[in-house]
């Protein structure tokens, strides 16, 4: 086990990157020396410096680095790719990060992380929404870079004197390394919380209970009648702690009119469309729920909040305490009411993890009550297990014999092969309201097994992979429901050229009818990008913020043959500015003398981080013809067209929005939105 005592500051240390190291070798150093992207010692030296005035964890890293140093983020808290609970600047760029568990390997866990020029972004598993101010510089120099941090304590939930988990990683962008400070030879998972050192902090100087938080916008809306007109309202969110690591929070008169993640495609698919969730009372706490799922081709969970209406109001309760975990929510809209809650326990190796979840939808001539738990095992190096179990009871529920979800299965992997199944049954009536279920009423298995090749760094080819993938699901009539298959080679160069070719094909049951739905055939060439490590799902390359990438499918789909191309490329304009250009199409081909399926895809999108705390972008894209059939290509018929523009500030207690449209719609929605948002006591998503 790795252990660091840090000490007492008497006097904060510099933050200017460029200030001599001498003033902070009085604090202890550690090297972070283990790859876990390649399971070897680090090709190149970090070394990271550690100190605490009981009011901010202050951090130094100095990294050497003889490729070239990327740093192309320039706005704070910037979501583009990100490491594995924030989805922040790695791994578009080189980076480093701070994670920290204040409570154990089994409490929250936080995650602070920068850029080469300071750049930085943050996550906490307590909230999607943590978004507090702190403190990063950065500098490049002819033998690497050094990265400074101020961590401000009041922001860590459970921050206390004694032992805490700590790690700290940093990755590489040009050889996909991932260096960590406490390992072993095992590990792949740079977060991971079991293997994580422990690390005595001696000073704590924050109040007994965090502060309570209030966030209250003020909106005004300049619509057309088509779009509900014109208005203006206030609303707010509020959470106010229980304990330490505990918070009752909610929301008034909620307002979600600025979605920022376009989330439109027309690529083909059979299964009911996914989304994420962008609301901020159903995204704190939504690392509660959930269960576990190897092997899924396909969905499906008791609790998909985005099937649920926003609510008018809404009252939720979040905590941890030890090892165990409690959240529940009730919102209430228009004739309805959404409720949920989950229970969760964690053992102090991360080993174990046990979760029961309960959802309930009740509307008007309608009641669905689902319950289900779920347990996990993995040894701590290699192998891995589940199980989980759903049932659903309410009005849509028909057949009490076709009611239950019964998934479970595991595996054995490294940093260079893994083999996985799982076997599952789903009811034909199981279909939970506030759930998601992508296709009821199956039953068989799924088997996935993958291999890659790391090579050195000098020579053309920096890595190889392939992987095969099959499932076969039997319906509750007719027999075989669902099958599928595909091998894929993926080829990656030193230069960052991606080159990944496939081949399969897939069926799915329509009435009586198995019909091929197959797009398992082609090819994709990337550049600027990397696969990801299909063992471990870390990449060997990240996707770097300037990718150029050409994909082409094709397949049996339906009556006919579904040919599909994807192409987009992202360049940069000037130091801050980023340009994307995106031209998809399908075209299916029928046998007989019916019309043919056409559809084109084209977007233009523009993004300028103008400063650390403030961006702007616009979205111009189009969709035009008819989408493939049976089940396929989105929603719209004909013509649809959007465009948005949004600009964001960022404050230490205000943000600002100014935005036109809505880029989440198929068709512009035309409005012009003002909001502001306040924040009082706590900092955003604390």
């Amino acid at each position: 086990m790795f252990t660091l005592a840090v000490p007492a500051a008497q006097v904060a240390p510099p933050l200017d990157p460029a200030a001599n190291l001498s003033a902070w070798q009085q604090f202890p150093g550690i090297s972070l020396a283990w790859d876990v992207a390649h399971g070897q010692a680090g090709a190149e030296a970090t070394s990271a410096h550690v100190a605490t005035d009981g009011k901010f964890l202050y951090v130094r890293f100095d990294a050497v680095q003889h490729e070239p140093v990327i740093a192309t983020q320039q706005s704070n808290d910037t979501v583009t790719g990100g490491s594995n609970t924030n989805g922040g600047i790695a791994y578009s760029d080189d980076a480093v990060w701070v994670d920290l568990w204040p409570t154990g390997a089994g409490g929250f866990q936080y995650q602070f992380e920068a850029n080469p020029n300071g750049t930085h972004n943050e996550a906490s598993t307590e909230n999607a929404a943590f978004a507090p101010q702190w403190e990063s510089h950065g500098r490049s120099n002819g033998a690497g870079y050094t990265v400074t941090m101020a961590i401000p304590l009041t922001v860590v939930h459970g921050a206390h004197t004694g032992a805490w988990r700590m790690q700290f990683v940093r990755y590489v962008r040009s050889t996909g390394a991932l260096n960590v400070w406490s390992y072993d030879s095992a590990q792949t998972n740079p977060d991971d919380a079991s293997r994580a050192g422990t690390v005595t902090i001696p000073l704590v100087a924050r109040p007994p209970l965090p502060s309570p938080r209030v966030g209250v916008y003020g909106l005004g809306d300049i619509a057309s009648p088509s779009a509900g007109g014109s208005t203006s309202r206030v609303g707010a969110d509020f959470s106010v702690p229980v304990t330490q690591t505990a918070s009752f929070f909610g929301t008034l008169h909620p307002d979600y009119s600025n979605v920022e993640l376009d989330q439109q495609s027309i690529a083909p698919t059979v299964f009911p469309r996914t989304f994420s969730e962008v609301r901020p009372f159903f995204t704190q706490a939504s690392n509660f729920y959930g269960f576990n799922c190897d092997v899924c081709n396909g969905f499906r969970t008791l609790l998909y909040t985005p099937a649920i209406p926003t609510p008018s109001q809404g009252y939720a309760f979040e905590g941890k305490q030890g090892n165990f975990g409690l959240t529940g929510f009730d919102a209430i809209g228009d004739d309805r009411n959404d409720s949920a809650a989950a229970f969760n326990f964690t053992s102090d190796d991360t080993h174990w993890n046990v979760t029961f979840n309960h959802v309930m939808a009740d509307l008007p001539g309608l009641v669905d009550d689902s319950n289900g738990g779920s347990a996990s095992w993995f040894n701590g190096k290699y192998l891995s297990a589940y199980i989980d179990y759903s049932r659903e009871n309410g009005t849509d529920v028909l057949d009490q014999s076709q009611n239950e979800w019964i998934d479970g299965g595991g595996g054995w992997s490294n940093q260079h092969f893994a083999l996985y199944g799982s076997m599952r049954k789903v009811g034909s009536d199981f279909d939970p309201v506030d759930g998601f279920d992508s296709h009821p009423g199956i039953a068989g298995y799924a088997l996935y097994s993958a291999r890659d090749w790391s090579f050195n760094p000098n020579s053309f080819l920096s890595s190889a992979g392939v992987s095969v993938f099959l499932d076969r699901y039997q319906g509750v009539a007719y027999g075989q429901a669902q099958s599928d298959n595909q091998v894929l080679v993926d080829l990656l160069t030193k230069n960052t050229i991606d080159l990944q070719l496939y081949s399969g094909s897939d069926y799915w049951r329509f009435g009586t009818a198995l019909t091929p739905i197959s797009q398992n055939g082609g090819f994709s060439i990337t550049y600027h990008s990397g696969m990801q490590n299909n063992v471990n799902n870390f990449p060997t390359h990240g996707a770097s913020s300037t990718p150029t990438s050409i994909s082409y499918s094709t397949g049996r789909y339906g009556d006919g043959r579904l040919d599909t191309w994807f192409r987009s490329s992202t360049m940069r304009v000037g130091e801050k500015g980023s340009l994307t250009l995106t031209v998809d199409n399908t075209a299916q081909w029928f046998d007989g003398l019916a019309p043919d399926n056409v559809q084109w895809f084209d977007s233009l999108a523009y993004s300028y981080q103008i400063d650390r705390n403030s961006s702007f972008a616009i979205g111009l894209r189009r969709v035009i013809g008819t989408p493939p059939q049976p089940n396929g290509g989105g929603d719209c018929l004909g013509t649809c067209s959007n465009v948005s523009v949004a600009y964001h500030l960022r404050l230490k207690r205000e943000e600002l929005y100014l935005a036109y449209g809505d880029p989440n719609t198929l068709i512009t929605v035309p409005q012009a939105i003002f909001k502001i948002i306040f924040y009082l006591g706590s900092q955003k998503g604390t």
